[in-house]
This record gives C-alpha cells, structure tokens and sequence, in this order.
C-alpha cells in the first residue's frame, strides 16, 4: 500500500519504526492505519466533541482528555484527541502524530455511556487543540 503522507508523517512513521523495530508488515499496518485515520479526518462527516475528567484520581487527578469524534458504523470513532495531565502539559493526537511514547489516539470507539464523558462544543475543543498544538511543538 502506497501512501502519500507529508514529510513530518513520513518521517514520524518511518522513526517510530526504527525505534521499535517493527518489522516489514507492523511498519505497514501502522501506516495503513495512519491513512485510515486520515480518511476520517478529511471525511465530511458531521464531528462530535466529548470530554473526560478525572475526578477521582483513577489516572491522574484533574486530567483531561477531549475528543473530536465522527460516526463509523454506529460508533463514535475518535479522531483527535488532547490528554491533559493535571501538570497541565498536553498531548495532541491524530493522523498526523497518530502516538508517541507518552501515549496515542484510541483505537476503541468512545462508550458514550460512561460516567463522567460530557459533550463539549466544537469551538472549546479547537481552541484547546490549538494551544495543545502549540504547547507540543
């Protein structure tokens, strides 16, 4: 599968690889993923936005994690994510830095069913992106 992803994807693809020493077929079922994540990303799709707090320390007191989500076969599949440790450093997710070695985008569709996980608008959510953004940069 050829995919055609900027250089920053590329190289991050390819460093994660090397990093991990993936072989041949890891290497290339993480990037299928990336451009199936990437799909959702450019798919008009209408986007939904949800929040988690951790109020009770089950993580990390006071973190967050906050979620742009689309609807694939009945689930809402995340894809952008910010975590929030109550330090207040954040990470951002999504196709284009799918993971790191602090963590990832999930790959389980949100249960919207649990406690805790409000909505958010839209607006807040790329308002934190964007500082999440530049804050990991």
């Amino acid at each position: 599968m050829v995919n055609d992803f900027p250089a920053d994807v590329e190289a991050h693809c390819r460093c994660l690889a090397v990093q991990r020493r993936w072989p041949p077929e890891t290497e290339a079922a993480f990037r299928a993923t990336v451009a199936w994540y990437r799909a959702l990303d450019d798919s008009p799709e209408p986007r939904q936005y949800f929040e988690y707090v951790d109020h009770e320390g089950l993580v990390d007191k006071g973190a967050r994690w906050l979620w742009e989500a689309v609807v694939v076969n009945g689930e809402a599949v995340a894809i952008r994510q910010i975590e929030m440790g109550s330090s207040g450093a954040a990470h951002c997710y999504w196709w284009r830095h799918l993971e790191n070695d602090v963590g990832g985008l999930t790959d389980q569709a949100l249960d919207l069913t649990e406690p805790g996980l409000t909505t958010v608008s839209g607006s807040k959510f790329r308002a934190l992106w964007k500082s999440g953004m530049s804050a990991s940069r």
